[in-house]
């Protein structure tokens, strides 16, 4: 607005020294020039406050630009902060799996080798059956016989674990029986049965005429007729334990 009154009062100056020393037709002349002077200033006023106005209105819209980036760089940092952590509690997630995953192949490698053990126990007790004393060999049959072929690896582990505690029991005291045995000349006898463990065995017919001893062989417990065995002793120490 200085400017504009200050062009303003320089043109009506013009004005009045025209009028005062110029002819008419110098006057309009004069004026003419000034009319034009002032619209090309009023033009130059007008692009001068669209300017100013543009320049206001960019100052706000870079402000309301800054703070838009400004929130996007925030949440971008944001993000990428729960991008890292994501990243990292995925790679720890892998990691764990992939601990898991060995330690499963461990204790599967670990079952297969143990169900192979179990295996060549149970077949261990498959062989020292027939090497067994008769009272036992007659549970190891019945329980053997019992198992299934498909049996898993725990029912053939705790099948031989009964088997075995049978056979430690035994072989831990004196234990009685009674067969029939068949003489040289094809006679049967019923004699009575006396093992020491599971390693020896004596034994007596009812009248002592008959006694000998029983011990395991390869194919399986052998009875021997011996007249040197007195049978008196025998039946003696069994009819000690019966009273028992």
């Amino acid at each position: 607005m200085n400017i504009l009154n200050k062009l303003t009062s320089t043109s009506m100056l013009t004005l009045c020294l025209a009028l005062l020393f110029f002819t008419p037709s110098q006057v309009l002349a004069q004026t003419t020039a000034v009319t034009q002077l002032d619209a090309l200033v009023q033009q130059w006023l007008a692009l001068e406050q669209q300017q100013h106005q543009l320049q206001q209105d960019w100052q706000l819209r870079k402000q309301s630009l800054q703070q838009g980036i400004s929130l996007l760089q925030a949440e971008q940092k944001q993000l990428q902060q729960v991008l890292e952590r994501n990243s990292k509690q995925h790679d720890a997630v892998d990691e764990k799996r992939a601990a898991l995953l060995a330690q499963q192949q461990q204790l599967e490698l670990q079952q297969q080798q143990g169900g192979r053990q179990i295996s060549a126990l149970l077949q261990q007790v498959r062989v020292m059956q027939p090497q067994l004393p008769p009272p036992l060999q007659h549970i190891w049959q019945q329980e053997l016989a019992s198992l299934p072929d498909n049996a898993d690896a725990s029912v053939q582990l705790q099948r031989s674990l009964f088997l075995l505690t049978k056979l430690a029991e035994f072989q831990q005291r004196l234990s009685l029986d009674e067969m029939t045995l068949e003489t040289a000349d094809g006679k049967p006898v019923r004699v009575k049965q006396l093992y020491l463990g599971a390693s020896q065995a004596w034994f007596s017919s009812a009248d002592g005429s008959y006694s000998g001893l029983g011990y395991p062989g390869s194919t399986g417990w052998s009875w021997q007729f011996d007249s040197s065995v007195d049978g008196s002793e025998v039946l003696q120490a069994i009819a000690i334990l019966e009273k028992r």
